[in-house]
């Protein structure tokens, strides 16, 4: 009897042991990969190197294209075919009156002084005919109030003008001038570019021409009250040849000349 209790409570314990397994225990906890480790700042630095300069331009890159090559001309000047000239009278800077009270010899060092050399007569001339040979800057005709040429005339204190440089001279010129700022009147303007040639102040150049005095240079563009001879109009082709280079007039100024193959 006591064999069968035995043998009963053996083959219980086995199913109920059989019946109710174990919990497994926990996986271990899988190794961080790589990528989750913080990189130490070296590595950084080496993974990031600093850029380095720009590689030159070359065929295949977008290299800026080449300067232009210079004109015959400096930028302040006109290209009129047979020399460079002074876009203004001078001082030759837009918005600014020209130089008056001037003689040519104070014109020939003036220039001088800036590489250049008091214009030619006859390279005035081109320079305001132009290649149609006008006989006005602008044109054929004469449009009166195009040019600063038809002031009235005011009558001079030639005593005090001729005491120059005294203030009374000065006083006396800054009472006559009715010249305008370079440019101011747009169409006063030959078609290469020059500026108030005819009127504003009259210009000293160096005579290439005969005339009746044949001094060594002569005044040309009249000035803000006409011409001072009859018929008066200030034209291309007037010119005064009263005057010598280092007489002086409370209305004469000049502009700038250079040979062409100078101008480099």
């Amino acid at each position: 009897m006591h064999a069968r209790r035995y043998m009963w409570t053996l083959l219980t314990g086995a199913c109920a042991s059989s019946a109710v397994a174990p919990e497994p225990a926990e996986p271990p906890s899988p190794a961080a990969p790589p990528s989750a480790v913080a990189p130490s700042p070296i590595a950084t630095k080496r993974s990031h190197p600093e850029p380095g300069p720009e590689p030159p331009a070359t065929a295949s890159t977008d290299a800026p294209p080449p300067a232009p090559p210079p004109g015959p001309c400096p930028e302040d000047m006109v290209d009129v075919g047979v020399a460079c000239i002074d876009r203004y009278e001078a001082p030759n800077e837009k918005g600014k009156k020209p130089l008056l009270m001037q003689s040519a010899l104070d014109g020939e060092a003036w220039c001088a002084e800036r590489g250049k050399r008091l214009c030619l007569e006859a390279e005035w001339n081109r320079a305001c005919m132009g290649k149609r040979g006008y006989d006005f800057p602008y044109g054929p005709k004469w449009d009166r109030g195009v040019c600063n040429d038809d002031k009235t005339w005011m009558p001079p204190r030639w005593s005090a003008i001729r005491s120059h440089p005294s203030e009374a001279s000065k006083k006396e010129a800054a009472r006559l001038d009715q010249s305008e700022p370079a440019g101011a009147r747009d169409g006063c303007v030959s078609p290469d570019g020059v500026f108030d040639l005819t009127g504003n102040a009259a210009e000293w150049v160096v005579r290439t021409e005969d005339n009746d005095t044949n001094h060594d240079h002569v005044v040309k563009g009249c000035y803000w009250a006409r011409c001072f001879r009859p018929p008066h109009t200030p034209s291309c082709d007037y010119v005064n040849w009263m005057h010598q280079g280092a007489e002086r007039s409370y209305e004469m100024g000049f502009r700038c000349c250079k040979d062409r193959d100078a101008a480099q």
